[in-house]
């Protein structure tokens, strides 16, 4: 049995191949080679410090931000080698967006908040932008909770709000792909089931990655799995495997919580 599943091509949208990021001379990711299925969700788990996160946020150039980092292998996106010189940064940022650990809304009017990522893309039409918005906050679920408070300050809001308006900030600019990572980790149980439901109703309209220390999350909403140890994919397959059938017997230990 192979440990990592091969995704039929024309349900791919990324290819990554044998991927390495070296910090100076550390090397933290190291020949990660597998797919990214369009309009699916992808979870990567594995202990603290194994390189979910770092993995992460190769996909969007996020390590370039910090000196001394260096890349190996490629990451290929509808044909376009994202790690390579060519690459506009701010354009892959605008198309594969990022969702953090920390509700991260800037400070600034709700409104505003959406409106921002828009203006950059060279949208200042007022009535562009306010429909963007609310459909943007209509897909983050959160447009009947804010639709009264657009121009009041973003911080007003609960944490889980605060995190449905960095989704929809995301999504306004009409990303492909966006990366979660840990978005539920600072929020309550109830703000938790409302970003998990969102997630699984995101993938219709794009790709989602997402790291997760959480295995019954996961479980729960993820239709691929990638769990990695020390900074390699150890095996990666459909959810429904990794969890109940894992090809690897590390995989079986981690996810039935022998380690980790």
């Amino acid at each position: 049995m192979s440990k990592n599943i091969k995704i039929p091509a024309e349900e791919v949208l990324i290819q990554v191949q044998d991927l390495g990021l070296s910090y100076g001379s550390v090397r933290a990711i190291k020949n990660i080679t597998m797919d990214v299925a369009r309009n699916a969700v992808t979870a990567l788990i594995g202990p603290s410090g194994c390189g979910k996160t770092t993995f992460l946020r190769c996909f969007n150039r996020m390590h370039d931000l910090y000196p001394g980092n260096h890349y190996e292998g490629r990451i290929i996106m509808e044909g376009q080698d994202l790690l390579g010189n060519d690459v506009d940064l701010t354009e892959l940022r605008a198309g594969i967006g990022m969702v953090f650990q920390k509700p991260t809304p800037f400070p600034m009017t709700v409104f505003d908040n959406i409106a921002y990522g828009l203006k950059l893309k060279g949208i200042l039409n007022r009535t562009e932008l306010t429909d963007r918005a609310e459909m943007a906050l209509k897909h983050a679920a959160l447009w009947d909770e804010v639709k009264d408070r657009l121009k009041s300050g973003a911080s007003g809001l609960s944490g889980g709000q605060q995190q449905r308006l960095v989704i929809a900030r995301a999504l306004a600019v009409e990303p492909k792909v966006i990366l979660f990572d840990e978005p539920t980790s600072a929020l309550d149980p109830i703000s938790t089931s409302k970003i998990e439901e969102l997630i699984f109703q995101l993938k219709k309209e794009v790709t989602v990655i997402i790291v997760t220390h959480n295995m019954q999350q996961a479980a729960r909403i993820s239709d691929y799995t990638a769990f990695m140890y020390v900074g390699e994919l150890i095996e990666f397959n459909e959810t429904d495997v990794i969890f109940t059938n894992p090809n690897v017997k590390l995989t079986e230990e981690y996810v039935t919580g022998r380690f980790g």
